[in-house]
């Protein structure tokens, strides 16, 4: 029986260079945008070979790609229940919980300003946002195809979703679950069907 070896490295970083790169790689781009994601830059404030960091991230959007891909955190599978308002307070939360476990003020701004400047940095800012967006989406679409509200989905979602956000990431204010469920229940007030 004769086996055969993998010839080369495997795809992708090694979950020790992540665990290096990462949160300099995420400190750098809150403090200093993209433009300080350089292969010169992480392997002098971390030790990784430039050779390394080049192959696996050979420009910064490669790198602001992964930090986006990991931030889209979904929901736990046992948050929702079937029950359009506790369902939509727990999305609130989860969303809360985002914005206070988290810099996801500073991270918006930096994926914001970094978007303007490259496409691929676009594309997956606008994933990251769909990702914070679609807790909301699915108990929406859920509650409109059981017909238990009426109205369109984009726009339920936004007048929840967007007050919350533009709170947090424009104003700079402490989003609490007290406000959260408050938007919600205003949204339900008119959305629900009698």
């Amino acid at each position: 029986m004769t086996t055969t070896r993998p010839v080369g490295r495997p795809p992708g970083p090694h979950e020790d260079t992540l665990a290096k790169i990462l949160p300099v790689a995420l400190r750098l781009f809150l403090d200093e945008g993209g433009a300080a994601l350089t292969p010169t830059r992480l392997h002098q404030e971390t030790g990784v070979a430039r050779a390394t960091i080049y192959r696996n991230w050979p420009d910064a959007a490669d790198l602001i790609e992964v930090m986006l891909s990991r931030a889209t955190q979904p929901p736990p599978d046992d948050l929702f229940t079937g029950e359009l308002h506790a369902d939509l307070h727990a999305a609130a939360e989860f969303l809360v919980w985002r914005f206070t476990d988290r810099p996801a003020r500073a991270f918006f701004g930096a994926c914001l300003d970094s978007a303007r400047h490259n496409e691929r940095v676009a594309a997956a800012a606008e994933s990251f946002i769909a990702g914070i967006l679609d807790p909301f989406r699915s108990v929406i679409t859920d509650a409109v195809e059981r017909g238990e509200l009426d109205g369109d989905v984009e726009q339920m979602v936004s007048e929840i979703a967007g007050p919350l956000i533009l709170d947090h990431v424009v104003l700079g204010r402490t989003v609490t679950t007290a406000r959260a469920r408050q938007i919600v229940d205003n949204v339900l007030s008119y959305s629900t069907k009698s």
